[in-house]
C-alpha cells in the first residue's frame, strides 16, 4: 500500500491505495480508484474541467486561474492541455470506429452533422464523448448518474478499459 495526496484546488486528501505483486510478471500492480488520474496530482474533476472549459468556451489561462480559489498554477492546466491536445486524434480516432460498430446510425457520424462542424481535434473529441456517454447510459443503468459534464471523466475510464493509455 501506498498513499496518494491529490487535491482538488482547495483541499488535499489522503487515499490509500493498495497494491499486489502479479504472479505471472512478477510486477507490482495497483488499482487507482475513478477519480485519479495516473502521475497528476489534481482529481480527475479538476483536469476535465480545465480542459472543457478551455476547449469549449476557450478560457483564457487567466481566467482560468482566477476561477476557482486553489486552482493549479498555469503551467500545470497548460501541461493538461497540451498532453490533451497531443493524444485527442488518437483517441478520437477509436472512438469513432467504436460508435461506427456499436451505434452506426449515431449523428456525430453523419457526414453533413455535428462532427464536421467542429474546429479542432479536442472539440471534436468533446462531442464525440457526449455521443460515446448517450450510447453507453443506454446500455448500463449504472451509468445514469452521468450527466454531459461528466463525459470527458467516461470517456477516460472508457479509454482505460480500451487499453488507450493516457489522455491528459
Amino acid at each position: 500500500m501506498y498513499w496518494r495526496k491529490p487535491r482538488d484546488g482547495e483541499r488535499v486528501y489522503r487515499v490509500a491505495i493498495y497494491r499486489w505483486l502479479c504472479q505471472a510478471c512478477q510486477r507490482t500492480v495497483s488499482a487507482l480508484p475513478d477519480f485519479l488520474l495516473r502521475f497528476r496530482w489534481y482529481l480527475l474533476d479538476v483536469v476535465s474541467e480545465v480542459v472543457v472549459a478551455r476547449a469549449e468556451q476557450g478560457a483564457s489561462w487567466s481566467e482560468l486561474e482566477a476561477e476557482a480559489k486553489g486552482a493549479p498554477h498555469v503551467r500545470t492546466m497548460q501541461r493538461w492541455w497540451v498532453s490533451f491536445g497531443s493524444q485527442a486524434l488518437r483517441w478520437l480516432s477509436v472512438i469513432q470506429a467504436f460508435l461506427a460498430q456499436q451505434d452506426s446510425g449515431s449523428p456525430w457520424l453523419d457526414p453533413r452533422g455535428e462532427g464536421v462542424r467542429v474546429t479542432g481535434s479536442a472539440q471534436a473529441l468533446l462531442g464525440a464523448a457526449g455521443y460515446l456517454l448517450a450510447w453507453a447510459k443506454s446500455r448500463w443503468r449504472e451509468l445514469a448518474g452521468y450527466s454531459w459534464k461528466d463525459r470527458l471523466c467516461f470517456v477516460w475510464l472508457w479509454g482505460s478499459g480500451q487499453g488507450l493509455g493516457r489522455l491528459v
